[in-house]
């Protein structure tokens, strides 16, 4: 300001929506992290309507990263009785829950599934990358269509 006088302050609000939904994204799409730290993603699905089931499996490299926890995230449980399972096979991890036994058979929004806790083992970029099979259901096991898939990231340093 030459003059010295700030008195006029422009501001612009706007949002940004880089991913369509529904969508099934890792939330950080990436973390930085140094040798032997523990990270935390996010699995969500965002911007879903009616969703009563979720089943998908992603791919990690078990050299550079170690699962330490994959736990229910908030997605069904405020909607009443849910399931979740996992499997994991060498590298690959299958996540499958939904709603049980509900009065409110579906939810709406963006929600998280699941929540990957995982220790840095090698100081290489890693990608988590879902393959493909993804799948939500609604309350009369009709598929929804996945628009958007997100894989996560982690850059070791």
């Amino acid at each position: 300001y030459t003059t010295g006088d700030t008195s006029d302050v422009a501001g612009v609000s706007f949002t940004v929506n880089a991913v369509s939904g529904p969508a099934l994204i890792f939330y950080p799409r990436r973390h930085v992290a140094a040798l032997g730290e523990v990270i935390q993603f996010q699995i969500l699905a965002e911007e879903i309507v009616d969703l009563t089931a979720v089943e998908f499996t992603f791919d990690y490299n078990q050299n550079a990263l170690e699962i330490i926890s994959i736990t229910q995230g908030s997605i069904f449980q405020e909607s009443g009785e849910s399931f979740f399972f996992t499997e994991e096979d060498n590298g690959s991890i299958t996540i499958s829950t939904a709603l049980w036994n509900n009065e409110e058979p579906s939810v709406t929004g963006t929600h998280d599934i699941a929540i990957i806790e995982m220790q840095v083992l090698q100081t290489v970029e890693s990608e988590l990358t879902f393959d493909g099979t993804e799948t939500f259901r609604d309350a009369l096991n009709n598929s929804i269509n996945i628009s958007a898939t997100v894989n996560g990231l982690v850059t070791s340093q």
